[in-house]
């Protein structure tokens, strides 16, 4: 990435999600999307609890095709969101006061789960969740990013072999789920080139972590806070060199107080690009597909 540019990633994660996401809720993150010229990667689920695949679900399929026709993405989010269908998610997601159920699965289960997720099982998984999308979509699926940021040393290598073109599985900025636990005096996590660089797994599959969930739900009393670290965040990226790269998801980002989640992104957008004009430097929105293949035309790493 040159010195007098950077780029940002705006990714939706949940598409599709039975109690996370809603076709009216996904038309209006497009629409918002669209007005303010921000190019963005929607992770979708492919098949939901009951076995219903994406392609079966006819109110989707209008908004989806908007969706591409808009320039957008579609990567794929696991196969049915299942907490560990290829990985175990991270502590700080665990910690999370929903996922009770899951932290005492993953106690009772642990070492059958390390058995069960070899590179055979998951190249199944993943193939089976993208031949679901693609043939609903009726484009290629090239990119992927777990469910809850479940990871396992077996799931880059089976990224490698199903030949994703990029992975987004990684987190830069844990202090995101600190406030959402409750733990609001928690310093942001310093972002450096060294720690981006600690997260490529293997050279053929870039990986493209994000920073936080500043709009989760987000309330009135926690508004200041979540933009201070998105500021943070941001300027790190920009000092690392790294793409800026970050999350909400389809319905949370709605649902927050008197319309929070949709007016952070509006101030934040606004101030990404005055920040960009006062320091001289081009803010570029893209894909993450976009991303992966300008960095690499670039030789950047």
């Amino acid at each position: 990435m040159k010195k007098d540019e950077m780029f940002f990633g705006f990714t939706v994660d949940d598409v599709a999600l039975d109690g996370w996401s809603t076709p009216e809720h996904l038309n209006n993150l497009i629409d918002f999307c669209n007005q303010r010229r921000i190019a963005a990667t929607f992770f979708a689920v492919p098949e939901n609890e009951e076995g219903v695949t994406l392609g079966d679900r006819g109110e989707y399929a209008p908004v989806l095709r908007k969706l591409l026709d808009s320039g957008h993405e579609i990567g794929q989010h696991g196969i049915r969101h299942d907490r560990f269908e290829i990985g175990i998610p991270p502590q700080m997601i665990l910690e999370l006061p929903h996922e009770g159920p899951a932290r005492k699965f993953l106690a009772e289960n642990r070492e059958r789960l390390a058995a069960e997720l070899t590179v055979p099982t998951i190249r199944r998984r993943l193939a089976y969740g993208r031949e679901i999308l693609e043939s609903a979509l009726g484009a290629p699926v090239r990119g992927f990013r777990a469910p809850s940021l479940q990871t396992c040393e077996n799931l880059y290598q089976a990224l490698g072999e199903e030949k994703y073109l990029f992975d987004s599985s990684a987190c830069l900025q844990e202090t995101g789920w600190d406030y959402l636990n409750g733990r609001c005096d928690v310093p942001p996590r310093e972002i450096t080139r060294a720690r981006f660089d600690s997260l490529q797994k293997i050279p053929a599959v870039p990986t493209w972590p994000l920073t936080t969930d500043y709009s989760w739900f987000l309330t009135q009393d926690h508004y200041a806070l979540s933009m201070e670290l998105a500021r943070h965040d941001f300027r790190q990226c920009r000092a690392a060199g790294i793409p800026f790269v970050t999350v909400c998801h389809v319905s949370p980002v709605q649902e927050g107080e008197e319309n929070c989640g949709f007016r952070f992104w509006d101030e934040f957008i606004a101030w990404m690009r005055e920040e960009a004009e006062r320091e001289n430097f081009e803010l570029q929105s893209a894909t993450l597909g976009e991303i992966t293949g300008k960095m690499k035309d670039e030789s950047w790493n």
